[in-house]
C-alpha cells in the first residue's frame, strides 16, 4: 500500500510539474457589490499553483449592467489574473451560468456564489485532485460566515437554508449513495462535459421574481452522474458562505423549504424518484410531513418553542412539491449555449 501512495504522489508531483492546466472560474452577480469584492480579494490572496492558468468571469445579471464599484477595483488593485465583466440582462442564475459557459475555452470552470470566499489553500486543493487525470468534476465544504448569532430555534437538520453544505464524511466518490450532492457554490467539472450536457436548466434556480427557488445543482448532479461523469467530494476544498441576516427568520426558512419542494416537483416531472408514491408525490414526503404537524401540535402543549420550527418545515417541504409537480408554470426558455449551437448549425 505505500508504495502505490508514493507512486501516486509521485504522478501527480509529475503532472504538476509539467501541466498547465487553465480554470474560468464563473461567478454570476447579482446587485451585491460589496460581498462580490470580498470573494474576488480571498481569490487574489489565495495560493495558486504556477501551472494552474486563472481566468475569472463575472456575470453581471442585473438588468442596468453597472457595477462601479467593481471598476473603481479593477483600475484601482489590479488582480493577478484576467478579469471578464459580462453583463447578461435576462434574469436567472442558470441563465447567467450558460451564458458564461458559452464564453469560455478552459480545461475546467469553477463555479462560486458571488456571497462566498475562499479558502487560502482552494487552488492548491484543486489542483492536487485535477493532477491525477481522472475525474471530471470535484466539490467541496462551504462553511458558515455568521453575520449575526444564530439564534435558539435555528433548525440543525436544515443547513441548506444557510448555504452551508458539510455532510460530515470524509472524501470519496460522488454516487447515488453519497449522503448529498454536488454544491453549485463550490464545484470545478469539465468544461467538455458541461458542453457535452448542454448547461444549467434555465427553468430552475433563482431569478429575481423567485430568488429563493433552486433546483439547477441537483438537476446538473443527477445528469452528471447519468452521463458517467467521474467525481469526487473532497472536504478540505472549502469555501466560505455568508450567513446574512435576512436568513435568520423563521419566515425565510418557510419560504425556502417551499420553494425547494416546488424545485422538486418540478424535477419530479421528468426524473421521478424511484420511491413508492401518492398520486406522484413520494411517499416518505407525505409521512414526514404528518409526523412534523403531529409533533408541531405536541410542541403547543409542551411550549418548546425552539423546536416547533423544525418539526413545520416538512409540511412547507411537502407544499412546494405538490406546487411543483402539479401547478408551476415551466415554460422553457433556451440557453445562450442552445442558442449559439443552433446559429452555428
Amino acid at each position: 500500500m505505500a508504495g502505490v501512495i508514493y507512486l501516486l504522489s509521485m504522478r501527480i508531483a509529475l503532472c504538476s510539474a509539467c501541466a498547465r492546466v487553465r480554470l474560468d472560474l464563473l461567478i454570476p452577480t447579482f446587485r451585491r457589490e460589496t460581498l462580490l469584492l470580498r470573494l474576488l480579494a480571498s481569490i487574489s490572496e489565495a495560493v495558486k499553483p504556477g501551472h494552474l492558468d486563472l481566468h475569472v468571469i463575472v456575470v453581471d445579471n442585473d438588468a442596468t449592467g453597472h457595477l462601479p464599484a467593481l471598476r473603481r477595483w479593477l483600475d484601482e488593485t489590479p488582480p493577478p489574473f484576467p478579469i471578464r465583466v459580462v453583463h447578461e440582462p435576462r434574469q436567472g442564475k442558470s441563465t447567467a451560468l450558460n451564458t458564461a459557459l458559452s464564453m469560455t475555452s478552459a480545461d475546467y470552470v469553477g463555479f462560486l456564489d458571488d456571497d462566498e470566499e475562499l479558502d487560502p489553500s482552494w487552488f492548491r486543493v484543486v489542483a492536487r485532485e485535477l493532477a491525477v487525470g481522472t475525474l471530471d468534476f470535484l466539490g467541496g465544504r462551504s462553511l458558515p460566515l455568521w453575520d449575526a448569532p444564530p439564534p435558539p430555534w435555528l433548525p440543525r437538520d436544515s443547513p441548506a437554508v444557510l448555504g452551508i453544505v458539510d455532510p460530515g464524511v470524509p472524501g470519496q466518490v460522488y454516487s447515488r449513495q453519497f449522503p448529498g450532492i454536488l454544491s453549485g457554490g463550490n464545484a470545478v467539472v469539465r468544461l467538455d462535459v458541461m458542453r457535452r450536457l448542454g448547461g444549467f436548466a434555465a427553468e430552475l434556480g433563482p431569478r429575481r421574481e423567485r430568488r429563493l427557488l433552486s433546483g439547477e445543482d441537483e438537476d446538473m448532479y443527477w445528469r452528471l452522474l447519468d452521463s458517467g461523469a467521474r467525481g469526487r467530494y473532497v472536504p478540505d476544498m472549502v469555501v466560505f458562505h455568508r450567513v446574512h441576516p435576512e436568513r435568520l427568520h423563521k419566515r425565510y426558512f418557510r419560504a425556502w423549504h417551499f420553494w425547494n419542494g416546488t424545485a422538486k416537483g418540478l424535477l419530479s416531472r421528468s426524473r421521478p424518484q424511484a420511491v413508492p408514491s401518492l398520486a406522484g408525490v413520494p411517499r416518505y414526503l407525505v409521512g414526514e410531513a404528518l409526523r412534523g404537524v403531529l409533533h408541531w401540535a405536541l410542541t403547543l402543549a409542551t411550549r418548546d418553542a425552539d423546536r416547533r420550527l423544525s418539526h413545520e418545515l416538512p409540511f412547507w417541504l411537502l407544499a412546494g412539491f405538490v406546487y411543483g409537480r402539479y401547478f408551476h408554470d415551466t415554460i422553457r426558455e433556451p440557453s445562450p449555449m442552445e442558442v449559439r449551437e443552433a446559429i452555428l448549425l
